[in-house]
């Protein structure tokens, strides 16, 4: 639950039991309204196609609803996986501009912050 916490969003890479389990806790947290508008990108179609095929018979048996796919996209693509978490920030977030905070004496440049 902690990496969830401090979360806007998953990317799941293929991986084993660990991966699975927050994924579908999350996936649960959103269905029952705990987290709201948290999108989970599964990167790797090959891997993950035949979990996406399942979630269709769940889908089709009524265990899961048209609307809790909406949360999970399946995509190769590393372009469509930024422009997915920018949309996703700039629609649920503000963004604003940080003040001076130099520590180290770095040159100063424009930083920005939720």
């Amino acid at each position: 639950f902690l990496m969830l916490k401090y979360s806007y969003a998953f990317v799941v890479l293929p991986g084993g039991w660990g991966t699975m389990d927050e994924m579908f806790e999350t996936l649960t947290l959103v269905q029952t309204g705990m987290i709201h508008h948290f999108p989970v990108i599964l990167m790797g179609k090959e891997y993950y196609q035949p979990l996406m095929d399942y979630l269709e018979i769940m889908l089709r048996e009524g265990t899961i609803s048209k609307e809790d796919l909406n949360y999970v996209t399946l995509t190769d693509d590393t372009n469509e996986t930024i422009y997915i978490l920018e949309k996703y920030i700039t629609e649920h977030y503000k963004i604003r501009r940080r003040k001076g905070f130099w520590i180290l004496g770095e040159r100063k440049r424009k930083q920005y912050t939720s």
